[in-house]
């Protein structure tokens, strides 16, 4: 077909919208469910602004003391990660002479 769906996908939709009114389907909700929500990652924000130079062990240390579920190191890394925290590390620089 022109659409570059099959002809049976097509009706299967098609019927679906005359009976529901909807095309969508409730199946895209697999897969396994996020183990932080959106107020453990407000709180993993709060601890990592709190003490920048802290260690990923510390902060899950620190994170898994309170009262949410137990997260992995790893886990832990990748929110930081996805909530945009880099690590940096500070350069020297030549110091300004009275000459600039």
């Amino acid at each position: 077909m022109k659409s570059g769906f099959s002809r049976t996908t097509i009706s299967r939709v098609y019927r679906e919208y005359r009976e529901s009114g909807k095309t969508s389907n409730i199946r895209h909700r697999c897969g396994r469910k996020k183990i932080m929500q959106e107020r453990d990652q407000r709180r993993l924000r709060i601890i990592n602004k709190r003490d920048r130079r802290a260690t990923l062990p510390q902060i899950a240390a620190d994170f898994n003391a309170g009262p949410s579920t137990t997260v992995s190191v790893r886990t832990i890394q990748r929110k930081i990660i996805d909530m945009g925290f880099r690590s940096r590390r500070t350069t020297r620089v030549p110091l300004m002479t009275a000459r600039y």
